[in-house]
């Protein structure tokens, strides 16, 4: 069938890189009407049609956005088309698949946190010819790298077609950032990425980039001219550009500390970190444990550093009470305790948040570092960066004491506990105590003259 199907420039460029012998990762990002929907759909309803019995996964949060946006755009397409029956796809609800009547299929799938299943294993048992990811920043890096090994599992070479992954997202300071935007692909000699503005949309309504015009300019530059700066957001309290230094930071050393924000059972994971002075050097993951093997493992590795119990730091909220009654003399670190006082102006809503300033200002003036060594220390630094960008000061700050939005807001955004940032916030307590003792003394000092 002949339709004559209307693309923008920058949608005939990634569909020319969907369609190559070339690239195999294309990564296609935006802000307003930028036609990601209908690049995606007319690349599965041309490649369905063309290879009969090929298989897609289309990837979302949770099957229900999917059904709500994705094939949503699926049947407008067919409408504005006028796609006859019999090219048509089936959608079966219980299955969560999309089928044609030559047996191609689109499986419709959810990357949404199981703590069930934490490594995202489902996946694995996948057989692909291609996959698209709808809003790839939001979804984990795990799941991004698994599905990019289960396609060219399904006629590929039958047809002597390549697997290829499709990544829709707007400008953002995660992973898309540095894989895509700037060019730090693993597979860059086989990926491609395609910005796509309002400006290079030749259906846009005119009226639309007006009103974009006259906005303010925050708005405008991501609106309208597609930028990935973000540190003009004043709620974000972490910037990019000193996060980014984290790795080329001086390293103070002398003591070593140990913090432990401490979960049981699946439920979210601990997380124990070393650190010697101002410098982070390991970090312990425990997916599933019980408050006596957190026990163990902190003073295993409080015996193997020589580390004094009152510089071990003990997240005491829920299951770290179990933890700190069994470690003598170590420091109990309660998220919504009253702030410590100190000989600086302050107006926080309670001793986290206290913790997470004191934290940016280290970051900005470059007093913290980190010197990773453990095995696991390329995921945990994309895991730390995400939680730094995710970290916004509450809006409702305003009218009374400043505080950082709650745990369960960021939990919504990225899907998981920010258990490395909070070890990295707990690590603050001891340096806000040393400077209220300074205040004390110099008090005494004034009394004494």
């Amino acid at each position: 069938m002949d339709i004559d199907i209307k693309l923008t420039e920058n949608q005939k460029k990634a569909m020319a890189a969907l369609q190559d012998a070339v690239h195999t990762a294309i990564g296609y990002g935006g802000w307003a009407w930028w036609g990601k929907s209908y690049l995606w759909v007319i690349w599965v309803w041309l490649m369905c049609i063309k290879y009969p019995g090929v298989r897609y996964a289309l990837v979302r949060d949770t099957i229900k956005n999917l059904k709500n946006t994705t094939v949503v755009s699926l049947e407008k397409f067919y409408s504005d088309y006028n796609i006859p029956e019999d090219l048509r796809w089936k959608l079966s609800e219980q299955k969560s698949l999309i089928t044609f009547k030559n047996w191609s299929s689109i499986l419709l799938l959810e990357w949404c946190y199981y703590p069930s299943d934490p490594l995202y294993n489902r996946f694995w048992s996948l057989e692909l010819t291609w996959a698209f990811v709808e809003e790839s920043a939001e979804v984990p890096l795990d799941a991004i790298k698994i599905l990019t090994t289960r396609v060219w599992r399904f006629k590929n070479e039958q047809y002597w077609i390549l697997g290829k992954v499709l990544e829709t997202f707007n400008p953002n300071p995660w992973h898309v950032y540095e894989r895509y935007y700037k060019g730090k692909h693993p597979a860059w000699d086989k990926a491609i990425f395609i910005e796509a503005l309002v400006y290079s949309n030749n259906f846009m309504d005119k009226w639309y980039i007006e009103n974009l015009e006259n906005a303010d300019e925050s708005i405008k530059k991501r609106l309208l001219y597609g930028q990935w700066d973000f540190e003009d957001d004043t709620w974000m309290l972490f910037k990019k550009k000193d996060i980014d230094n984290l790795f080329t930071n001086e390293q103070k050393w002398s003591k070593y500390y140990i913090v432990a924000d401490v979960a049981r059972f699946g439920k979210d994971t601990t997380r124990i970190s070393l650190w010697k002075w101002n410098t982070r050097k390991k970090v312990w993951t425990y997916k599933k444990n019980t408050v006596t093997e957190a026990i163990d493992s902190i003073l295993f590795i409080a015996g193997q550093y020589d580390v004094d119990h009152r510089d071990i730091i003990i997240d005491s909220d829920w299951v770290g009470w179990g933890v700190v009654d069994w470690i003598s003399y170590c420091t109990w670190f309660i998220n919504n305790s009253s702030p410590i006082v100190t000989g600086s102006k302050q107006n926080y809503a309670n001793l986290k948040t206290q913790c997470a300033f004191e934290l940016k200002k280290k970051i900005e003036n470059w007093e913290i570092a980190i010197d990773w060594e453990h095995n696991n220390k390329d995921q945990d630094w994309h895991d730390l960066q995400q939680e730094l960008l995710n970290t916004y000061i509450d809006e409702k700050s305003l009218d009374g004491k400043t505080k950082i939005e709650p745990k369960d807001k960021m939990k919504e955004r990225i899907w998981r506990s920010p258990d490395l940032l909070d070890t990295m916030i707990m690590r603050m307590y001891p340096e806000l105590r040393g400077e209220s003792m300074d205040m004390v003394n110099d008090y005494l000092y004034a009394i004494d003259r």
